[in-house]
């Protein structure tokens, strides 16, 4: 039961993503980030077949390195357009929270299937 619940939640994850991307580009609604943003936290906090201490500190240091270099990211971007050298600023936390659950699976992913293989 719990194996299927995890397997479901990651293509639930993928599922959200794959779809929100183009309406996030393409719809004129209010909110069209959310279902973006809801697979990709669905997806950072599916479980692995095999969950251990490995992969919860895995987990938890990705969230750690996303949230550092993710707010970098935004001074970054906000000292840009304060100077003019860029015309968009990050101010919705909507896609603050886009850009550090995308850092944070793809930190997450790549130390457990590429560094750690």
């Amino acid at each position: 039961m719990m194996k299927t619940f995890s397997k479901f939640s990651k293509f639930l994850g993928l599922f959200l993503i794959l779809i929100g991307i183009p309406i996030l580009l393409t719809s004129k609604s209010h909110n069209p980030e959310l279902p973006l943003l809801s697979g990709l936290f669905v997806l950072f906090i599916s479980n692995q077949t095999r969950e251990d201490e490995r992969s919860g500190a895995i987990r938890s240091s990705a969230a750690l390195f996303a949230l550092i270099i993710g707010y970098t990211i935004k001074l970054v971007i906000s000292n840009l357009y304060q100077h003019q050298m860029i015309g968009f600023d990050l101010i919705s936390i909507n896609y603050f929270l886009i850009l550090v659950f995308s850092l944070a699976n793809i930190i997450r992913f790549s130390r457990l299937y590429i560094f750690m293989a």
